[in-house]
């Protein structure tokens, strides 16, 4: 299982290698299936409280 949220399109920043990236993403997607998460990310709702009562 990998989590990102990296677009594929900027994987090869991450790499340093474009071509490098789309080897990677290639065969992590060939057998894989993509699943998408959408809407508000709990996370940040939580840093973002955090904050506000930490001040």
């Amino acid at each position: 299982m990998f989590t990102t949220n990296v677009e594929f399109s900027r994987w090869g920043t991450v790499f340093a290698d474009d071509k490098l990236a789309a080897a990677i993403v290639d065969r992590v997607v060939h057998h894989g299936r993509l699943v998408e998460f959408g809407g508000p990310s709990h996370r940040l709702e939580e840093s973002l409280m955090l904050g506000k009562s930490g001040s």
